[in-house]
């Protein structure tokens, strides 16, 4: 898109921790995915041409829904955000939330191959982690960690 000034924009990622009795969502992305094809990731998606209130919330809902076929409570906390380049070059914003399970059985729907359910434990000793996961593992210990201790 081109603007006035000429300004470059990142696409912005929404994606989920989604748990569920002390378990927590991971998704494969399908071999048709243009970043990471294959990889274990979270269950997300980019924010489209929309307006209104709560669009990162609502986004996030929409693509677990769409992606693994779960619905999330209200409850969403943003607990790690950072950036990359996609395989295109492509400058992407992350945004890693926490949600909670609502409804729904997991399932490999939209651009998904698999899906599974971890503990904490588990997810920290998961060897196909690739890196950007194992981050992601990091920084949801360490949230639940402050989170635990503030109870």
């Amino acid at each position: 898109m081109e603007t006035k000034d000429n300004a470059q924009f990142h696409i912005v990622l929404v994606k989920g921790w989604v748990e569920k009795d002390g378990k927590f969502l991971l998704a494969q992305r399908s071999m048709r995915e243009l970043n990471k094809p294959g990889a274990w990731s979270l269950p997300g998606g980019k924010i489209e041409h929309s307006f209104g209130p709560e669009i990162l919330q609502r986004t996030l809902k929409d693509e677990i829904k769409e992606e693994v076929g779960l619905e999330i409570t209200d409850t969403i906390n943003l607990i790690y955000n950072d950036s990359f380049k996609r395989i295109d070059r492509a400058p992407v914003v992350n945004l890693t939330f926490l949600c909670k399970w609502q409804a729904g059985e997991a399932q490999a729907l939209e651009d998904t191959a698999a899906v599974k359910w971890f503990t904490l434990e588990e997810l920290k000793n998961f060897d196909e982690a690739e890196d950007f996961l194992k981050k992601e593992i990091e920084h949801l210990e360490n949230y639940l960690k402050v989170s635990n201790n503030r109870e």
